[in-house]
């Protein structure tokens, strides 16, 4: 924080390159999406243990043609779906996607947010950073929600 003065993207110094070309290299060895699977498990129908398994149905649920009417895939719009797929076919960025969230929850759309905490692509932290710009009312405040007695996550609404 000291030497990037919050510039993580395009250092200003090398001091600052440095801290980010570690910190690269230390997070290159875990899975960002999810920080304690292992990286990019391939799908198998001899499971290695419950998640490789998971992984393998996955492959035939997401390709299955009531999933993706369900989902509203129009037909011949996407090939097969593979997980763990690098290359994606996009041709831009959209840099934030808040004035189109906004525009949806003030005419009345509802959202449910997502984020995990073993997540590194789309932190918790960032997440609610994106939540507190909506400039929002609290309707029920930050507590733990609960399944068969076990603190399971956290909600606010």
């Amino acid at each position: 924080m000291k030497n990037c003065k919050g510039n993580y993207v395009k250092p200003a110094n090398q001091l600052c390159a440095e801290v980010l070309e570690t910190i690269d290299n230390l997070i290159s060895e875990i899975t960002d999406a999810h920080v304690l699977y292992k990286k990019c498990v391939v799908a198998t129908p001899k499971p290695i243990d419950d998640a490789t398994y998971g992984y393998y149905l996955a492959y035939f649920w997401m390709n299955n043609r009531m999933t993706r009417d369900a989902l509203g895939i129009k037909g011949g719009t996407v090939g097969e779906w593979v997980r763990c797929k690098k290359e994606l076919p996009y041709t831009q960025d959209m840099p934030s996607s808040i004035p189109y969230h906004l525009n949806l929850t003030t005419r009345g759309y509802r959202a449910l947010v997502y984020s995990g905490d073993h997540d590194l692509q789309v932190p918790q932290l960032s997440t609610q950073a994106w939540i507190r710009s909506l400039n929002f009312s609290i309707g029920d405040d930050w507590r733990a929600w609960h399944l068969d007695g076990q603190a399971a996550g956290f909600t606010i609404t």
